[in-house]
């Protein structure tokens, strides 16, 4: 065979199949469903550009956040952090101003019981040192039906998971959905794949459900004297490819100069344009932040 033929091969090799469209859109009617004309989204239009800020979503606690941030429905967001820097006592705190604002919160928290997880948001709730029965009854009061935690402790399969933020979302109503943390589902750092098809899945539910889901994830030991990014996570990078935010907590644990007791770091917003850190106070007692 000539170098001709040889390159005219290669190129019939690469030419597409003959594909029958009209056969793959019987089969695939969902598909056909999703090709809309621009004035099909006038409805969705109109409630963003008319809400207060311009964006679509849940809030942050803290003002300065409000016109810049929002957790959409249909996203996952990544929190991330240093261990031990207070990621956990964050979404927290993020999960009660949710309920103020009307959304229905589930935790999934594989590392701690749910009554100590209860015991600290009370202290947040009532901005107290200690929560006792009376601190407990009104959180129990103030959130209602609309904070439910997944008493499970340990390794969680990731296949029994899917199955309960699809309960949760569907039958329960919940909007925010936190899962804390990556490494109770996939517990090897180095399972790459695993942690890709998790995130992907994720992903996948959120849209299909309707839901915001929150992943909380340790970054890789380094310098603590500054924030880590969003490729510092344990793991693949593909984490934080696929989510739609990236939110890094750090605390000034090394008392540097110049720096705030506390940041919270927009690393990635997928449907902003917005990225930075926001300085923050961490008050000991009652467990809550606020803004410098």
């Amino acid at each position: 065979m000539s170098q001709v033929d040889d390159i005219a091969a290669r190129i019939d090799s690469m030419a597409m199949p003959d594909v029958d469209y009209r056969d793959y859109f019987e089969r695939n009617q969902r598909d056909v469903t999703k090709l809309k004309r621009i004035y099909e989204f006038t409805d969705e239009l109109e409630k963003r550009l008319t809400s207060d800020d311009g964006i679509d979503g849940a809030k942050l606690p803290f003002k300065k956040t409000h016109s810049r941030f929002a957790f959409a429905p249909g996203d996952v967001t990544l929190w991330s952090g240093y261990n031990g820097h207070y990621k956990s006592m964050m979404t927290g705190f993020v999960a009660l101003d949710l309920i103020k604002q009307g959304e229905r919160v589930c935790i999934a928290s594989f590392e701690m019981k749910p009554t100590s997880t209860i015991l600290r948001m009370a202290r947040q709730h009532c901005s107290t040192k200690q929560a006792g029965l009376d601190e407990v009854g009104r959180l129990m009061a103030d959130v209602g039906n609309n904070l439910l935690l997944f008493d499970h402790l340990g390794q969680m399969p990731p296949e029994r998971l899917y199955g309960v933020i699809q309960y949760a979302a569907k039958e329960l109503g919940i909007g925010h959905f936190f899962i804390d943390s990556l490494m109770r589902v996939i517990p090897g750092e180095d399972s790459y794949n695993q942690q890709k098809d998790f995130i992907v899945q994720l992903c996948r539910l959120a849209i299909e459900c309707d839901c915001h889901i929150h992943i909380i994830h340790h970054s890789r030991k380094g310098d603590e004297t500054k924030p880590p990014g969003r490729y510092d996570a344990k793991g693949s990078g593909a984490i934080a490819d696929n989510v739609a935010n990236s939110l890094i907590v750090w605390a000034n644990k090394q008392a540097v100069p110049g720096m705030p007791q506390m940041l919270l770091v927009v690393d990635k917003q997928r449907h902003g344009e917005w990225e930075g850190g926001l300085a923050l106070k961490l008050n000991h007692d009652s467990l809550t932040f606020s803004e410098c």
